[in-house]
């Protein structure tokens, strides 16, 4: 008996399969992030253990073996009821009633006796082996996925059971809502596409990472999320290793600790990658390939660096900042891969039936990619945030395109282009100078010259002719043009201040020494709030 109680979607999930069991053999659940993957399976796992049967879990990830089991136990299964099949593991005992098995070592090892019902972890992941057991054994099969979108699935699953789904979730607030930004987006002419492993066709590796390792797209990824990012934790998705690197290097110079998580990154080191990050030492992790199933660390950013035709690819990566956490209101997702021009938002990637390169499934593809297609977003050419289908005043700055700007979007900069030349600062570029000129004043203070916070907003005015209001506070470290733009105000009001002395008199400053500076410096500075305080009223 669990020491749990079914949620929503596991209730809907576990009646779907009672009202099916007697007249398919296998199933594929889609269970999302946030859905109750793992306790779903725990709950009929004991249903089965309780009349006797045994079970097999299948996980795809060595990660996920422990982790399945340390859930399982927490839920309420005895651990002496459950073997481990993986490697030389202390706890391998094929007698017992459930076998957790990890998918490489059981496709290395003879198949285990007496088995009534195989659980599939990620079953949208291929493996031969795996799959012709699955075909021609005659054991009840359950397959869980987040992602069944795999074009083969049909030929090895008979019915799918959708007892929920991303939109849902996000609805109910079992998921987090999301905002998405596109700074950025590659020229992916000429790349070629081929199939990989478990993520059906996407872009050659090497050609993406000849193109997303230019300084100028590394630049701009770096330059946003200085910029945008709010100092959240953040995960960052790369081509390869090179590219990862790269990124992660670019990080370390602005100041930023981040550090790269590969495929072959020990699992004492992930660890240890993991509590840094959770801690707040590591800011963002680079990864390349892992981070996509088994992380559950509260992640409120993603960098979205890898183009790909895959939904898979991009929902995995997208749901690793999905979880809600407490404080957190939503997750920003950066995109300079031009994905979410290509497949849209997570929660519009939807199945109501399993996919197969034959019986007809190949025409409702079309049908559904088609629909899909008529609903992507479009990015807000002043401030980039993507924008749902048929949005046509931009919620999120408030800029009502003309007539027919919506349509095609300059994603290379930062500024909106206009016929004549003249430049249009987007909101980002506001940000960053307030940014900037916040940073200069803690430099000031920490050198003992401080400034105030009325000089800080006129030197603002006087830069856009408005004020910094709704900007954040956060320092971002001083460009050269801003601080030649301080520079040549501060030259500016010297030059003034000496044509405004009267003839024969010196600066009260060489007068009277500092302390009478000081005190026309605070006078200066009240009138500056005052001035600043009126203009708002």
């Amino acid at each position: 008996m669990l020491n749990i109680k079914p949620n929503f979607a596991q209730e809907r999930g576990l009646n779907s399969l009672r009202r099916e069991w007697k007249q398919k053999r296998t199933f594929m659940v889609y269970a999302p992030t946030g859905s109750g993957k793992t306790g779903l399976a725990a709950f009929i796992t004991a249903g089965h253990v309780s009349r006797g049967k045994r079970v097999l879990f299948i996980a795809p990830f060595t990660i996920l073996v422990q982790q399945t089991v340390t859930r399982f136990v927490e839920y309420g299964l005895s651990a002496d009821d459950i073997g481990i099949i993986w490697r030389d593991h202390p706890d391998y005992d094929p007698s017992r009633l459930i076998q957790i098995a990890s998918a490489d070592t059981l496709i290395r090892r003879d198949f285990p006796d007496n088995i009534d019902l195989i659980i599939v972890d990620e079953a949208h992941m291929k493996r031969r082996a795996l799959l012709e057991i699955i075909r021609d054994s005659g054991i009840k099969v359950i397959g869980l996925s987040g992602t069944p979108f795999s074009p083969w699935l049909g030929q090895y699953y008979e019915n799918l059971i959708k007892p929920t789904t991303i939109r849902e979730l996000i609805q109910r607030g079992d998921l987090s809502t999301f905002e998405f930004y596109a700074p950025t987006k590659p020229d992916l002419k000429g790349v070629k596409t081929s199939v990989t492993a478990g993520y059906g066709s996407d872009y050659n590796e090497t050609q993406l990472a000849e193109i997303m390792c230019g300084s100028d797209l590394v630049g701009d990824i770096v330059d946003n999320w200085l910029r945008n990012g709010c100092d959240l934790p953040t995960v960052a998705f790369c081509v390869n290793v090179d590219h990862a690197n790269f990124v992660t290097m670019q990080f370390n110079r602005a100041g930023i600790n981040a550090e790269v998580m590969i495929a072959e990154t020990p699992s004492d080191e992930r660890h240890l990658i993991i509590h840094r990050f959770e801690t707040g030492a590591t800011k963002i992790i680079v990864s390349v390939g892992v981070l996509v199933a088994g992380f559950d660390s509260d992640v409120r950013c993603i960098i979205y660096a890898r183009p790909t035709k895959s939904e898979i690819r991009w929902l995995q990566a997208i749901g690793r900042g999905l979880r809600t956490a407490p404080g957190k209101d939503t997750c920003l997702i950066f995109d300079h891969s031009g994905t979410v021009h290509r497949l849209g938002f997570p929660d519009a990637i939807e199945y109501d039936d399993l996919p197969s390169k034959s019986d007809g499934m190949k025409e409702v593809a079309s049908r559904a990619t088609k629909e899909r297609e008529e609903k992507l977003p479009k990015e807000c050419p002043e401030c980039h945030f993507m924008k749902p289908a048929g949005v046509y005043v931009c919620p999120k700055c408030g800029f009502k395109p003309l007539v027919g700007e919506d349509v095609q979007t300059d994603t290379q900069r930062n500024i909106k282009k206009l016929k004549k030349g003249e430049k249009v600062y987007t909101k980002s570029d506001k940000q960053s100078w307030w940014s900037q000129i916040k940073f200069y004043q803690r430099q000031r203070a920490s050198m003992g010259k401080a400034i105030s916070n009325g000089w800080c907003a006129h030197t603002f005015f006087e830069k856009f002719g408005e004020w910094p209001n709704g900007l954040s506070d956060f320092p971002m470290e001083i460009t050269p043009e801003v601080s030649n733009h301080i520079k040549h105000k501060l030259i500016a009001y010297a030059r003034g201040r000496e044509k405004s002395a009267p003839a024969g008199k010196t600066e009260p400053s060489t007068q009277a020494g500092g302390e009478t500076q000081k005190i026309i410096n605070a006078k200066h500075r009240m009138a500056d709030i005052r001035s600043m305080l009126e203009k708002r009223a």
